[in-house]
């Protein structure tokens, strides 16, 4: 297994031969810090899969069942991978995971070549298939788009007061905020800040500060987070 690095097209073009088996990625790096591959990346990865014969898996833990805006982030990204997997927020709170392919390599999956003890789970798929009719309605994925903005929004206000990012990241309500040069390795030391202010923050690494809330969150709670935070940062700079 070559772990390669997002968007460096010709690094992928001189690990990927017609021996590949497949390329697996996230369509929108979680823990690696918040890092959407560009459009024309992904494309140029799906097209060496299809000429070196090789499987496109993308791992939508994280960024699927609406976490991006879309239901899948894949669509928002114009690529369409053969095998997507899927879990957590899938169950919403009930343990479950799932594999996704297309309809021309799931004939390939005949009984006994894909299971496990707990698979296909009464409970856990009844829930999943609550929480897929509910996060794939139109006004849900627009919710989130919504109160994307409204972090985008607060975190460029926070920034103008103190200068301490240098970019913010992702897509829909999977959200991270890098800190530019000073700020260097003390993502934690904001998050401590904020835990203290009753604010619960995530890091991406040592330079990126995430933020992943609820896709229903009421918009009057984000104002409030980012006024704790904004009180988080005061006290550290």
């Amino acid at each position: 297994m070559t772990h390669l690095d997002y968007n460096d097209i010709e690094a992928f073009k001189a690990h990927i031969s017609d021996k590949t088996c497949a390329v697996m990625m996230e369509p929108l790096q979680g823990e690696g810090g918040i890092v959407s591959p560009t459009p024309e990346f992904a494309k140029a990865v799906r097209e060496l899969c299809d000429q070196h014969n090789a499987l496109l898996i993308f791992d939508e833990v994280q960024t699927g069942n609406g976490r991006t805006g879309t239901f899948y982030a894949y669509e928002g990204l114009g690529v369409t991978p053969d095998i997507l997997s899927t879990a957590k927020s899938l169950g919403g709170g009930i343990p479950i995971g799932a594999m996704l392919t297309t309809d021309e390599f799931a004939p390939h999956l005949k009984v006994g070549t894909h299971g496990s003890t707990y698979g296909g789970n009464p409970l856990a798929c009844a829930v999943a298939e609550a929480v897929v009719d509910i996060v794939s309605q139109p006004e849900t994925l627009a919710g989130v788009a919504e109160r994307e903005a409204l972090f985008r929004d607060g975190l460029t206000k926070i920034n103008d007061k103190y200068g301490i990012f240098s970019e913010i990241r992702g897509k829909g309500l999977l959200i991270g905020a890098a800190l530019n040069e000073e700020w260097q390795g003390r993502a934690r030391e904001v998050l401590v800040a904020a835990e203290k202010q009753g604010l619960m923050v995530l890091v991406a690494g040592a330079n990126v500060v995430r933020f992943t809330p609820s896709l229903v969150i009421p918009k009057q709670d984000i104002e409030e987070g980012l006024a704790r935070l904004d009180k988080a940062i005061a006290s550290i700079v």
